[in-house]
């Protein structure tokens, strides 16, 4: 995918005002006359609604990876009364977005037993559905009910169609970029950054190391033990762009020069620095954001999804306030892209005996019912929402705990280059030819120049066969 570049943080009253994010939420009104959300709520009507012919109602099987009280209940519970009258009710089930998850989750999609509707997290797992008849073609209900994707997300839709076709539709604008605590940032005298360097960064992160032992405070937490390509997603994509892990579609990049210093930094943060939890430490004690993070025992982190957790105090509690900015580039002024894209895919299993009960629900999802999931750090990529409802709903009962600025400037303020992912070839197997290799350099048994080039090696025979 490529990154998009940064946008300047905007106020409050600018982003009330951004047309990209105008409409209302659950028929609560904008001072336009006629909104987005009131044209899809028009045109969506003329579809008629599916029923059974007993009466009873149709049942869909909504499956996704957040935990249900942190949103997708309560969207539920919105969707059951608004459609209780029209024949439709919908009930959650949360899957894990690892791989014993998604193996779960897949063996009930080919089975045909249990999942209506999906969310599905990454590019190259969407391919993979789509391809594998686990996700229903949406051409012809969208051209049934004229609901063009491109009117709700823009052209950004189509980066996400698979061989041409739309599989899913985007839910979810994505926008990412480091985590850090502010307090420990204040306390250190350092200003929370809006641009930087690789060595910036790594500097800084030396600062805020201190400790030994079981009391020792990291200036990093990369959690590669999640995913050991977040290198390319985050660095190197700032400044290739949106296939950071392709110069075209039968070569990899991975004798890159940006993709080899960012597999450099990295390396030197975990074994020569020590300013991060080496892999091998975050595999064998199963470290996460939340108990590096949220404990205090990590001064940064990689993503943020974990605003959720930031704003569940009962189950992490902490004093302190997080804060945003953006990933580091290689050099000064080498920024070509701000990192994110369009997620949580949601996706019709082509297997569902209620595929028209699931089409109403997905497109009331994205357009209207997302506003409970908000809360949860999940921004909607419609059109049809209203950004100050947005933006009150992310920093609901966590005014102490996220930092309101950094929040809206690199989380939900749209940037105007955003990643746009075009090559997909093969992208499984050299997303894991990649893994395996990284980790031999990250556990010391290999040099960066010998890994990469051995991942370079192996990926591209497999892309020109």
């Amino acid at each position: 995918m490529r990154n998009w570049k940064k946008l300047g943080a905007l106020a409050m009253a600018s982003l009330m005002a951004m047309s990209v994010m105008a409409g209302c939420q659950s028929g609560r009104k904008s001072d336009q006359a006629t909104t987005p959300a009131e044209t899809a709520k028009t045109e969506e009507s003329k579809t008629e609604t599916p029923k059974t012919g007993s009466g009873e109602p149709v049942v869909l099987r909504m499956w996704g990876g957040v935990p249900a009280e942190a949103g997708p209940q309560a969207v539920c519970d919105n969707f059951n009364q608004l459609y209780k009258d029209k024949g439709i009710q919908v009930e959650y089930e949360r899957f894990v977005n690892d791989d014993t998850g998604n193996l779960k989750l897949e063996t009930n999609l080919l089975s045909g037993d249990g999942v209506d509707l999906y969310m599905t997290y990454s590019t190259d797992t969407l391919t993979k559905r789509a391809e594998g008849n686990m996700a229903l073609d949406l051409s012809e209900l969208i051209a049934r009910d004229d609901f063009q994707l491109t009117k709700y997300f823009g052209t950004l839709a189509e980066a996400y169609y698979i061989n041409g076709n739309p599989f899913s539709i985007p839910t979810k604008l994505d926008q990412y970029g480091i985590v850090l605590n502010q307090d420990m940032f204040e306390a250190a005298g350092i200003e929370i950054p809006t641009e930087w360097t690789f060595e910036e960064f790594r500097e800084i992160a030396k600062k805020l190391t201190h400790g030994e032992g079981q009391d020792k405070v990291y200036g990093m937490f990369w959690n590669s033990q999640q995913d050991l390509t977040y290198l390319f997603t985050y660095l190197a994509a700032q400044t290739n762009g949106g296939d950071p892990m392709y110069k075209n579609d039968k070569e990899t990049s991975f004798d890159d020069p940006v993709v080899l210093k960012s597999v450099e930094l990295i390396n030197n943060m975990m074994n020569v620095d020590k300013t991060s939890p080496t892999h091998t430490d975050s595999v064998t004690q199963k470290l996460s954001q939340e108990s590096m993070f949220l404990t205090g025992k990590s001064a940064m982190t990689v993503g943020p999804w974990i605003v959720r957790s930031v704003k569940d105090q009962a189950s992490y509690p902490h004093d302190f306030k997080t804060a945003f900015a953006p990933y580091p580039v290689v050099e000064e002024g080498q920024r070509n892209y701000t990192q994110g894209g369009y997620g949580d895919h949601l996706c019709i299993n082509p297997k569902s005996q209620n595929i028209d009960a699931a089409w109403e629900f997905a497109k009331w999802y994205a357009t209207e019912g997302m506003l409970p999931v908000v809360e949860g750090g999940r921004v909607p990529a419609s059109n049809t929402y209203n950004a100050l409802e947005v933006t009150e709903a992310f920093v609901m009962g966590a005014e102490d705990y996220l930092d309101s600025e950094t929040t809206q400037k690199i989380l939900i303020t749209p940037a105007d280059n955003y990643a746009v992912p075009s090559i997909t070839n093969h992208i499984a197997e050299v997303r894991k030819i990649a893994v395996e290799e990284l980790e031999g350099i990250f556990i010391g048994k290999q040099t960066v120049e010998e890994g990469m080039k051995k991942a370079k090696t192996r990926a591209d025979a497999l892309l020109q066969k």
